[in-house]
């Protein structure tokens, strides 16, 4: 079993409870809504392909015929019903998740391996890691790194870690102070072209999914350029699609990348 096929306790309860946010949220939206709903029902015929729409308010079962000059007073009492079940949905939903919420918060099968005898939990692997205890089992995974150069620059992280730039530094720091656990140059197989060190290989603790995050650094270089556009291209055919499970930084001399620049790129894949 893959680690990351469970979701943790402190990943599930927070979705729900955003969830019940949402819908209680709606719930106050549809319900001002309905409060300002025209009155009566609307009944549906089909004559000749097409639709004639008929008010119904009282004993008349048929109702009045509604012109399509009047077509306004027919959506109006469509939007009405279609708030009316959407409230019943919303209620039943609400209902639903409050009940598993206040079950699951006080019945976690995950703190089993918790509540074990010290001298039992060295014999146990567990089904589940907490956040912090997956970041380092993921973080400690031992890969080939690439060398340097003889004479290349030396830039090192705040940890210690060697990068080839100060674009990469800046990015490992923002990394470093997000709490963000990645792997510097970690190599992945792309179609195409075998075997290659992306820059990062970056971890969402919340999500569990993994992201490569190239930066490209010389964007104003043509052949560079070029030639980094279609590595992006073939990543996307291995399912690293930019946007998605790939994350791209770009710069060029004269719009160096910032640490608030990477920070927002962060957030928007990473947390």
């Amino acid at each position: 079993m893959k680690y990351n096929e469970i979701l943790s306790a402190e990943t599930i309860s927070p979705q729900i409870a955003a969830r019940l946010e949402e819908l209680r949220e709606a719930r106050t939206f549809v319900q001002k809504c309905l409060k300002a709903a025209p009155e009566g029902k609307l009944r549906v015929a089909t004559s000749k392909d097409a639709f004639r729409y008929y008010f119904v308010n009282g004993s008349n079962p048929n109702g009045k015929y509604i012109p399509k000059e009047n077509i306004d007073i027919a959506k109006g009492i469509a939007q009405k019903d279609y708030y009316e079940a959407s409230l019943k949905a919303i209620n039943n939903e609400i209902e639903f998740l409050s009940t598993t919420y206040k079950k699951y918060s006080a019945i976690d099968s995950n703190l089993v391996y918790d509540q074990l005898k010290n001298g039992r939990k060295p014999l146990v692997t567990p089904m589940h890691l907490t956040d912090k205890e997956y970041a380092k089992f993921w973080s400690n995974v031992e890969y080939r790194k690439k060398g340097f150069a003889v004479n290349a620059p030396e830039f090192f992280t705040s940890k210690g870690l060697r990068v080839r730039s100060k674009s990469e530094v800046i990015i490992a720091e923002a990394l470093y102070s997000m709490g963000i656990p990645f792997r510097y140059e970690f190599p992945i197989s792309i179609r195409n072209l075998g075997y290659v060190h992306p820059d990062f290989f970056c971890l969402n603790l919340r999500t569990r999914e993994e992201f490569i995050w190239e930066h490209f650094g010389m964007m104003d270089n043509l052949e560079y350029a070029a030639k980094n556009t279609e590595k992006i291209d073939m990543y996307a055919k291995s399912g690293y699609i930019l946007g998605r499970k790939l994350i791209a930084t770009f710069e060029t001399s004269l719009n160096p990348i910032n640490t608030k620049t990477v920070k927002t790129t962060a957030k928007q894949f990473l947390i």
